[in-house]
């Protein structure tokens, strides 16, 4: 081993310096894409038995029953759409990871595809959920939980929690700096 020290680098000197961004943004995406697709997984495969399996008494069972068929389609719809993105967003992550060229389109059009969806889920929550859940509630006796000001919380909420990522991905994927360090493949 050679005791001398190594010299410092000429801070006046341009070195060429290759952005890490596409590789953090891969790591998020496979790591978002994952946990998402899961949840939703699980949302399709036991969203429709899993408020029965509390023994509710005959009446609520009836009420939840209704609430059920009338949600049901649309809950699987956007599990369905939930899990096709976050998929997506697992391959789209791998090309990010490598440095690949077609992660720049794919990611800009997975952000725009995932705000679109996101404003559908709003839709959706409020305009179909929302109502059926207030109807459910309202037929229970002794219910004196506030469920409309809820739901329309945790969908705004849910708008808020899920919207920066597609926007980062989006901003990020157009910037000129980052495109230039894709790969040609």
């Amino acid at each position: 081993m050679d005791p001398t020290p190594m010299p410092m680098p000429d801070p006046r000197m341009v070195y060429p310096y290759r952005s890490t961004a596409p590789r953090t943004l891969g790591v998020l995406s496979i790591v978002f894409g994952s946990i998402v697709s899961v949840l939703s997984l699980v949302n399709i495969l036991v969203g429709k038995s899993l408020g029965l399996s509390m023994q509710p008494s005959h009446h609520q069972r009836e009420v939840m029953e209704q609430f059920s068929a009338e949600v049901h389609g649309w809950s699987v719809a956007i599990g369905l759409v939930m899990l096709a993105m976050s998929v997506a967003l697992v391959v789209i992550g791998t090309r990010q990871r490598a440095y690949k060229r077609s992660a720049v389109r794919a990611s800009v059009i997975w952000g725009v595809l995932a705000l679109a969806v996101l404003v559908f889920q709003v839709f959706v929550q409020l305009g179909v959920m929302l109502p059926a859940m207030e109807r459910m509630i309202d037929s229970l006796p002794h219910n004196d939980l506030p469920m409309g000001p809820i739901m329309k919380v945790s969908a705004l909420f849910g708008l808020a929690f899920y919207a920066p990522y597609p926007i980062v991905m989006i901003m990020c994927f157009r910037k000129p700096s980052i495109v230039a360090v894709m790969d040609q493949t």
